[in-house]
């Protein structure tokens, strides 16, 4: 079954190499492709994508509010964000607007695919490249709070290893290789992390564990 995609943009061609190169894949099917404005993100609903792509320069100063709109208006789709300026907004802003992807507009077509198979799968994908970015920021937030102790989690060592590989983007095929376990077992342990943290994904997790200082 495909990968159906909605893309958003407010300039058209400038997505058209993104469409290009999602139309070559077997997998990926585009629903349609949107000029950005309040009446489209509406119409999107009926297309009920399991991908959004929305490039994050196009909405300006608006665009945190503007991913927001899309979230509730197609709270079942999995929102990949394009940007060309890190430095536009705050990623833990962008975190807890609900989407799972971030990558650069003019990263090469094997990252955009791979970022989109990723959110498709409901897990986050975060470039490399922009990794520096989101620690330095959580960092700071660090500073700004106390230190809980993983004891009111009841996390245990092996719990606690897989959440500093999901705070750093890894895989559950990643986490699987580093730690010498199976995918399906690695997949049991993010259940029961999910479950002892009260949190509902894996985005969450690595917000909570940079945010509340859980990584040493």
């Amino acid at each position: 079954m495909p990968i159906n995609i909605l893309i958003i943009d407010s300039h058209h061609t400038d997505n058209q190499g993104v469409a290009e190169i999602i139309g070559r894949e077997n997998d990926f099917k585009i629903l349609s492709e949107f000029t950005f404005n309040n009446e489209t993100i509406a119409l999107g609903v009926t297309f009920e994508p399991l991908v959004v792509i929305i490039d994050t320069q196009m909405v300006g100063e608006n665009g945190i509010e503007i991913i927001e709109k899309i979230k509730q208006q197609l709270p079942n789709a999995h929102i990949l964000t394009l940007t060309g300026d890190i430095a536009q907004y705050p990623f833990y802003r962008m975190i807890n607007t609900g989407a799972l992807g971030y990558i650069l507009r003019d990263s090469n077509p094997a990252t955009l695919l791979e970022a989109i198979r990723t959110v498709a799968r409901g897990e986050a994908y975060i470039q490399p490249l922009l990794l520096s970015k989101l620690l330095l920021e959580f960092r700071q937030l660090i500073n700004e709070k106390h230190p809980v102790s993983t004891e009111q989690f009841g996390l245990t060592r092996r719990e606690l290893e897989i959440v500093s590989f999901i705070a750093l983007g890894k895989s559950n095929k990643d986490i699987a290789e580093k730690l010498y376990i199976s995918e399906k077992t690695v997949k049991n342990h993010v259940s029961n992390i999910l479950k002892k943290m009260a949190l509902e994904d894996r985005t969450q997790v690595a917000v909570y564990a940079y945010q509340q200082g859980l990584l040493h």
